[in-house]
């Protein structure tokens, strides 16, 4: 689960920059608008999605049906061209994909035996996601969009159509999530009688210690200064 939910993100993210501005021919301004949007998206859609999963939706249910809707978004970004149609793609995906980062993190403290003993280990195969797509969709761009009689700048401009690929790949990595979300342990919702989904909570005790708990739960709020980052 977390392979998939890290690299679907890893996919695309480093590429934004230079697909919108290489390929796309977007400006810095109207690029770091994209990278806003998804900043907003990032801060409001947890805590909103996050109501609605503590008391609506089952979030093994509510995460797949994110993850499939959200493939379904990314895909249509490696073909869209104007600046606002992407921009508001981004801004629905942002508010789609975003509160999964939580609800991640919420469904496995629900279900580990020894959340802080073991949360960790289960973590870190997000950054293994995020490195292992990254370095297969460099391979990918190097050995099919890397035209080897092309100079340079030819080689530079095929790269960056062939960037659009990144989405592809992210979207078929979300729709596989969302389909083997579905076979996660139920965790019902709390009806709200505890603490958001968002950060983590299971409606038993919080994890200890809690100078630990809270970063744990709620670090995925913090990813808007990733958002914003250009990636060159």
């Amino acid at each position: 689960m977390m392979f998939l939910q890290y690299a679907i993100w890893g996919a695309w993210l480093p590429l934004l920059w230079p697909f919108l501005s290489n390929h796309r021919g977007f400006t810095g301004d109207q690029i770091g608008h994209m990278f806003m949007v998804g900043a907003a998206g990032a801060i409001v859609a947890p805590w909103l999605a996050g109501q609605i999963a503590d008391r609506y939706f089952a979030t093994e249910k509510f995460l797949a049906i994110s993850h499939l809707v959200g493939g379904v978004l990314v895909w249509r970004l490696a073909s869209v061209e104007s600046y606002g149609a992407f921009m508001a793609f981004s801004l629905v995906y942002s508010l789609i994909y975003s509160p999964t980062l939580s609800l991640t993190n919420s469904i496995s403290f629900a279900h580990l035996p020894d959340r802080d003993r073991d949360f960790g280990h289960v973590r870190v195969w997000g950054t293994v996601g995020w490195i292992v797509v990254g370095i297969a969709i460099g391979q990918w761009l190097l050995h099919h969009h890397t035209p080897a009689d092309a100079s340079a700048e030819a080689q530079r401009a095929a790269q960056s159509a062939g960037m659009a690929d990144a989405f592809r790949l992210s979207a078929v990595l979300g729709i596989m999530l969302g389909l083997y979300c579905l076979t996660l342990p139920h965790t019902p919702p709390s009806k709200g009688l505890h603490a958001n989904a968002t950060c983590g909570s299971d409606g038993g005790d919080p994890p200890q210690p809690l100078a630990h708990a809270v970063p744990a739960g709620c670090s995925d709020q913090l990813h808007p200064p990733v958002l914003l980052r250009p990636h060159r």
